[in-house]
């Protein structure tokens, strides 16, 4: 059986109203990719956020970490009365600590250090929303317990000697 050949010029004609894409076409096509790419960039942006605040809640802790030691190693009878409820400067962040010492039991004290920041797009992260490491007016709003709650909060116990 013989098929009829077609000719190059009846493969390649083609209809004129099919060929291409109309401009309201495009403009719907780029309107999509726009909201794509501002989807994909506000993630991204969200994700550096969550990146700096993970590094600077281990910065916290850490200092946190610190101040316990510091407060480990000092004498048993004098730590409620140096440490509690007394504000400290920290290095590497904008903020403040404080450190509570709850001698509810006398051979065992609980000693809690909170560390509070301000991120670089300002976010307060902790309680203290001035920085200045005292419980203020309407700052206790995480946990109402009369002192400074924070993401970055160490907690340890000492037991007298």
């Amino acid at each position: 059986m013989i098929f009829p050949q077609k000719s190059n010029s009846m493969l390649f004609n083609k209809d004129k109203k099919t060929a291409g894409l109309t401009l309201a076409e495009l403009m719907i096509a780029a309107l999509i990719l726009g909201v794509v790419l501002v989807g994909i960039l506000a993630s991204y942006i969200a994700c550096l956020d969550l990146n700096e605040l993970s590094r600077n809640a281990s910065i916290a802790i850490n200092l946190g970490q610190t101040k316990l030691e510091e407060i480990k190693n000092h004498t048993y009878a004098l730590i409620e009365t140096d440490y509690n409820n007394v504000p400290f400067n920290i290095a590497g962040l904008t903020g403040m600590g404080v450190s509570y010492v709850d001698d509810t039991n006398p051979d065992l004290l609980m000693v809690t250090v909170t560390v509070c920041w301000r991120q670089k797009n300002g976010r307060i992260v902790g309680e203290d929303t001035n920085l200045n490491g005292q419980l203020d007016s309407g700052e206790d709003t995480i946990d109402p317990n009369g002192r400074l709650d924070s993401l970055a909060q160490v907690v340890t116990y000492i037991a007298r000697h």
